[in-house]
């Protein structure tokens, strides 16, 4: 019986927690933790990038710029710059003074989603119901204006000025890492394309005997490669 009871107790505890997530909502995505986190995450990446560079042996990069050193070198910096960036506003948001109300500051007046604080699990969950959503945000406005109008501004300001900077960093990185992508991956097609047609020009040499037997499987297939090559392969 008494298993029974301390069973019930912990469902009610779980039940109450769950009720009351709204009571601390941040919005997801722009709250201070997954900031920090998306922080770490840019930074890993262009430390990842920065390992390719140094380990480019074929010099992929360079070959996709068509030999322009000056741009490869450019291109590298802007990397290592945004790595850098990145490190120093993580630690600003460690060091600085970071507003106390920044997560409820945006979890109140955010359009998109958020999370509420479930203090039996002690994790953050989505707030998918409209009126769990909409108290979650009440409950955000009530907290902001037990502030003076004074702190309100002052608080808002910042919380704007450091999701900008964070969204300037975010899309810089998408660009740049759009452009590193593209980059290899045309290099790459090209690497493999002209592989395959020396492989290919190797193999019809063999089998036509020097391209003596011109109508051989072999020299057509090596005929029909060149003529699907891009004209920009030529050009490289």
């Amino acid at each position: 019986m008494n298993d029974r009871k301390m069973v019930d107790a912990e469902e009610k505890k779980r039940e109450k927690a769950r009720q009351l997530r709204y009571k601390k909502a941040i919005a997801k995505e722009f709250n201070l933790q997954d900031i920090k986190d998306t922080l770490c995450d840019i930074q890993e990446n262009c430390d990842d990038v920065k390992y390719y560079f140094e380990n480019d042996d074929d010099d992929t990069l360079l070959n996709a710029l068509c030999g322009d050193e000056d741009q490869e070198f450019e291109f590298k910096m802007m990397f290592a710059d945004l790595c850098a960036e990145c490190e120093q506003m993580w630690m600003d948001l460690e060091e600085e003074c970071v507003p106390e109300c920044f997560d409820t500051f945006f979890g109140a007046v955010t359009g998109g989603q958020v999370l509420g604080y479930d203090e039996y699990v002690g994790d953050y969950f989505g707030l998918y119901d409209r009126y769990d959503d909409r108290a979650a945000k009440e409950e955000g406005k009530k907290r902001m204006l037990r502030m003076t109008k004074q702190e309100i501004f002052e608080a808002a300001c910042m919380c704007f000025r450091i999701v900008q900077a964070y969204m300037g960093l975010m899309r810089r990185y998408d660009c740049l890492k759009a452009a590193l992508d593209i980059l290899r991956d045309e290099n790459t097609g090209f690497l493999q394309m002209t592989k395959q047609i020396e492989e290919a020009y190797e193999n019809a040499e063999v089998k036509s005997c020097g391209f003596t037997y011109q109508w051989d499987g072999t020299v057509k297939e090596l005929d029909m490669l060149l003529r699907n090559m891009p004209q920009e392969v030529w050009l490289q």
